[in-house]
């Protein structure tokens, strides 16, 4: 968290990565919140006009997919400004690739498959992805999948490492239809849903005091 100029704590979102077989977790946190969030959900279920037959109309097959698009603004003056070292010597690319980071897999991960694929492994299984999370303040963490990211690198230092960069996320949410019961993701999906309920009803709640208060 940091705190806004009239001294409000601020929370500042992030996208965490999570070791599935250990207790690390590799946090990139947003140096300024995005402006705006693009969401986009979409019923689950086949869609067309012949997808659905007549009988199944009304049935909801689970939870809705949901797309998560955000523009992350990524500026190293203030840090340039302050002496930072990191900074004046590699300028934002650390972070740029702590964010692409999150779309490979481990060089180790990817010599061992190599070495199984030349001593005669006939199936060589993909290594299993960390368990990315979108985090926009305390009450929103859900588990995604990042589907890409569109760096555009504005500025460079004299040994050309970025040191100005925006960078256009969209990644798709993933719920309980796309986990695995035991997945730690499943559990927080669902408990991100409990919160939406929550608030559907206290909305729910409120429009109810405010009518009744009109009538009155």
């Amino acid at each position: 968290m940091r705190s806004s100029p009239g001294g409000t704590r601020v929370f500042r979102g992030a996208v965490v990565s999570v070791d599935p077989t250990g207790p690390f977790s590799r946090p990139v946190v947003f140096q300024y919140n995005p402006d705006q969030v693009t969401r986009k959900i979409l019923p689950r279920g086949q869609h067309g006009p012949q997808a659905v037959a007549p009988a199944d109309a009304g049935r909801v097959h689970g939870a809705p997919i949901e797309t998560v698009s955000l523009t992350i603004d990524i500026d190293a003056t203030d840090q340039l400004e302050r002496g930072n070292v990191v900074a004046a010597t590699t300028g934002i690319a650390p972070q740029l690739a702590a964010l692409e980071g999150l779309l490979h897999p481990g060089t180790a991960s990817a010599i061992q498959n190599a070495a199984l694929l030349l001593a005669g492994t006939i199936e060589v299984l993909p290594p299993e992805a960390p368990l990315t999370l979108l985090v926009w303040g305390p009450g929103r963490a859900v588990p995604i999948r990042i589907e890409s990211l569109n760096v555009n690198e504005q500025a460079f230092d004299p040994l050309l490492f970025p040191t100005r960069a925006t960078v256009e996320l969209t990644a798709q949410v993933l719920s309980y239809n796309d986990l695995p019961i035991g997945h730690p993701g499943y559990a927080l999906y669902l408990v991100h849903q409990v919160m939406k309920e929550t608030l559907a009803g206290a909305a729910s709640t409120a429009g109810a005091a405010t009518a009744g208060s009109a009538r009155s």
